[in-house]
C-alpha cells in the first residue's frame, strides 16, 4: 500500500506591500551591509526593518525610502549595541587572568569554562596528589615540592604524574558528556 501524496501547502499571504519592498531589498541590504560590515548582521537589520515596516498602519507613501532609512537605523543601532557589549565585555574580562591579551569572547567564554571545569576536577584529586599539583602550578620545581613536602623527589613526580593523568581523564569525560 502507497502512502498518499503530499500535496504542497499554498503559500502564505504576504503582508501589504511586500511584492513592491522586493526590488529594494538588495538596497537596502547593501546599505546596512556597508554600515554593519557583514552580510549576517545586514540581514538582521533589513528583517528588521521589515518586520517595522509590516507593523506599520498605512503604508509608507515610499516604500523604497522608508525601508532604506529603517535598514540604516536598524544597523547604526546595531552597531552602537555590538560596540557596547564589546567594551562591556572587555572591562569585566580585564582581571581575568585565564586568557590574558584576548578580546575575542568566545575564547573568553571558552577559557571561563575550561577554568571551571579544571577547577572541579583538581578538587576531586585525593590530596596527596592536589597539594603537590597546586605547589607546581604556584611555579615551585620537582625539589622544592619535595623538600617543603618531606618527600623524596621521585614520589613527587609520580603523585604529579597522576594527578595529571587523573585530570586529563575528567576533562576528556566531561567533553564525552557535554
Amino acid at each position: 500500500m502507497s502512502a498518499p501524496a503530499l500535496r504542497p501547502l499554498p503559500p502564505a499571504p504576504l503582508p501589504y506591500g511586500s511584492a513592491n519592498l522586493a526590488p529594494h531589498l538588495a538596497r537596502a541590504r547593501a546599505a546596512a551591509r556597508a554600515i554593519l560590515g557583514c552580510d549576517h548582521l545586514a540581514a538582521d537589520a533589513v528583517q528588521e526593518a521589515l518586520v517595522a515596516f509590516w507593523r506599520e498602519a498605512t503604508p509608507p507613501a515610499e516604500p523604497r525610502g522608508w525601508l532604506v532609512r529603517a535598514a540604516v537605523h536598524r544597523s547604526l543601532h546595531l552597531r552602537r549595541s555590538l560596540r557596547r557589549r564589546a567594551r562591556h565585555e572587555h572591562r569585566a574580562s580585564a582581571a581575568c587572568e585565564l586568557h590574558r591579551g584576548c578580546d575575542n569572547p568566545l575564547h573568553l567564554a571558552y577559557a571561563h569554562e575550561l577554568g571551571e571545569r579544571l577547577a572541579a576536577a583538581c578538587a576531586g584529586l585525593p590530596a596527596e596528589q592536589r597539594v603537590p599539583l597546586q605547589l607546581f602550578a604556584e611555579g615551585a620545581d620537582y625539589a622544592a615540592i619535595a623538600a617543603r613536602l618531606g618527600l623524596p623527589a621521585g614520589t613527587v613526580r609520580s603523585r604529579l604524574h597522576r594527578a595529571r593523568e587523573q585530570l586529563r581523564a575528567a576533562l576528556h569525560a566531561a567533553d564525552g558528556a557535554a
